[in-house]
């Protein structure tokens, strides 16, 4: 139940972190010759670290209801 709503909430992260990504990339585009915001790219790092753990997880949850640990 627990990660169940952990998932849920790494979810809603992640879409939170996707709109804020494009809201920060619209208002600041790209110029030539010049790096993009630190802002833009702190949240395109946390948008990677929201989706890849729970892609971990749900891998770990899948591999365990297979091998049948998950069974009473």
């Amino acid at each position: 139940m627990v990660l169940k709503w952990a998932l849920i909430a790494f979810g809603v992260a992640t879409v939170v972190l996707y709109v804020l990504g494009k809201v920060l990339a619209f208002f600041n585009p790209p110029r030539p010759g010049r790096p993009r915001p630190r802002s833009l790219a702190r949240v395109e790092r946390t948008l990677r670290w929201t989706v890849v753990v729970p892609i971990l997880i749900a891998a770990a949850m899948l591999v365990l209801a297979l091998s049948g640990h998950g069974r009473p």
